[in-house]
């Protein structure tokens, strides 16, 4: 657990980064005692005066000023050695001998290299003394470092890992690293919440900061630092630094945003690339989704709407406003994406929604849909950012099988989904072509269009009158022809589904 003492550890000093690239020669059974105070010594006289709970940084590194170092360390309580290797010039490491002599002693022997003993002094002195001085430092390097760059995701992970030596990466709510490595073993509930959090991890713990939240309170993006060490104080700079480094990335999801709408890139084009992507969607459209204010965790549940007949002036952006706004008065917020053919929508829930949903989602599109000419498909809900793919294709799919209805849900398809899958088959059209020839260009073709829409509607004769718009007589004299014609009889079911996959097969090889 994360250490609620206020003193540092030997430990705590060499993960917090304030010894440089210390590393640690021996005396390893010694690392998790406190630090006091920290003491330079050069010779005989100043180890001697060293007490218990300092750390000692030598300035001489004769193999017996060491040892003797070791000896105090071990007899007063002294709780590490610290020795200064110069850049450059004439460095004698400590022997074989003397490694050995501190692993058995327990005392921590360490080494670091630095221009100037005082500075490494300074350094440790203010980590232990005055802990919240160090934060302040360290809070005033990183924010000089942001303003002097653009704090985008990179940049941001480089000043964090080079000012507090923490492992850093930019992550969206569906875990997708968009900025360095995601930390192994992240708890895969860190990502849900709305908050800041602190939680611990092997090895140290892990701090996940908000970057960007919509209007629902839903976090997009995270600024996730996985740090060494456990104590507390430690923590809390850890959170403060990456909370103003949040802000930071804030601002640069702002301006790319914008950036974004300057240069006009298509909402449409960016779905249809995710789309395209299947179950493996980049990392980077990941981020231009983000950018463009789509959720992509969560289960999505897609809609397309489309006209069930051409219309002129359909599509501009008065029409996807309305559509925007009558969604929204039924609770419907979502994902709004205006297409070449129709409009693509999509709705998320934090978990797998119940079945029921999808009934209460078909009544609600309905009345959005009111008396204009668009008819919808609704897909099922599937998961994740790929999800967005798949129940968006199910949703086309079922808009264009609406027949007589104004929202289809893709399980509500049925046989008219069996049938329009087997009007695919290539050696289908062929015999499908034989058998309606001898319709083909019979009254312009009214005759052919008037057979299709009669048994897509069931053989219902008032409703195929009322989509083709002409008297129900009309239709029921045009199947007549059309009977007589083919030599079949449509009240023989047999005959009555062998024409209608005809027709079908007709009508999609001509799309």
């Amino acid at each position: 657990m994360i250490d609620d003492a206020d003193s540092l550890t030997v430990r705590d000093l060499l993960e917090i980064g304030v010894l440089g690239d210390a590393c640690l020669l021996a005396g390893e059974r010694g690392v998790g005692t406190e630090v006091a105070d920290v003491r330079l010594a050069a010779d005989m006289t100043a180890v001697e005066a060293c007490s218990a709970g300092d750390l000692v940084i030598l300035t001489g590194h004769q193999p017996y000023l060491v040892e003797l170092a070791l000896r105090r360390a071990y007899s007063a309580d002294v709780r590490a050695v610290v020795l200064v290797r110069p850049p450059t010039g004439a460095y004698q490491p400590p022997s074989a001998a003397t490694v050995s002599f501190a692993n058995r002693l327990g005392v921590p022997l360490l080494q670091t290299t630095a221009d100037d003993p005082l500075l490494v002094a300074d350094s440790l002195r203010t980590a232990v003394r005055r802990p919240e001085v160090t934060a302040a430092r360290l809070l005033n390097a990183v924010t000089a470092r942001l303003g002097r760059s653009k704090p985008d995701p990179r940049s941001v992970i480089t000043i964090l890992s080079g000012e507090l030596h923490v492992t850093c990466a930019v992550i969206s709510a569906d875990g997708t690293a968009i900025e360095g490595v995601s930390p192994p073993g992240l708890p895969p509930d860190l990502l849900t919440g709305s908050v800041a959090v602190t939680v611990e991890m092997t090895g140290g713990f892990a701090v996940a900061v908000p970057v960007e939240t919509d209007r629902t309170g839903h976090v997009h993006l995270w600024l996730v630092s996985h740090a060494r060490g456990r104590n507390k104080r430690w923590a809390e700079t850890v959170m403060q630094i990456s909370q103003v480094a949040s802000w930071a990335l804030g601002n640069w999801v702002a301006a790319e945003r914008l950036e974004t709408e300057r240069r006009a890139r298509s909402r449409g084009s960016l779905l249809s690339e995710l789309l395209a992507s299947g179950d493996d969607v980049p990392p980077q459209l990941v981020q231009q989704a983000v950018l463009a204010g789509w959720r992509l965790d969560g289960w999505h549940t897609g809609v397309y709407a489309m006209p069930n007949a051409p219309t002129p002036n359909l599509f501009d952006t008065a029409s996807t406003e309305r559509l925007r706004v009558e969604l929204s008065r039924r609770g419907l917020h979502g994902q709004l994406v205006e297409g070449a053919e129709g409009w693509s929508f999509w709705i998320t829930n934090d978990a797998e929604p119940p079945q029921s949903q999808h009934r209460e989602l078909t009544a609600k599109i309905a009345q959005v849909l009111g008396s204009c000419a668009l008819v919808a498909g609704i897909g099922r809900p599937h998961p994740g950012a790929a999800g967005v793919g798949r129940t968006l294709a199910e949703a086309r799919e079922a808009a264009a099988m609406t027949g007589s209805a104004k929202v289809v849900h893709v399980d509500e398809l049925g046989v008219r989904r069996l049938l329009s899958m087997a009007a695919e088959t290539p050696a289908l059209v062929e015999q499908a072509t034989r058998l309606l020839e001898p319709l083909t260009g019979v009254e312009d073709g009214q005759l052919l269009r008037t057979l299709a829409i009669y048994l897509d509607e069931e053989s219902v004769t008032s409703s195929a009158a009322v989509r083709l718009k002409v008297h129900r007589n009309t239709v029921a004299q045009r199947i007549n022809r059309a009977e007589q014609l083919l030599g079949v009889s449509l009240l023989n079911p047999d005959e009555r589904l062998a024409v209608h996959l005809a027709c079908r097969a007709v009508r999609a090889s001509d799309e």
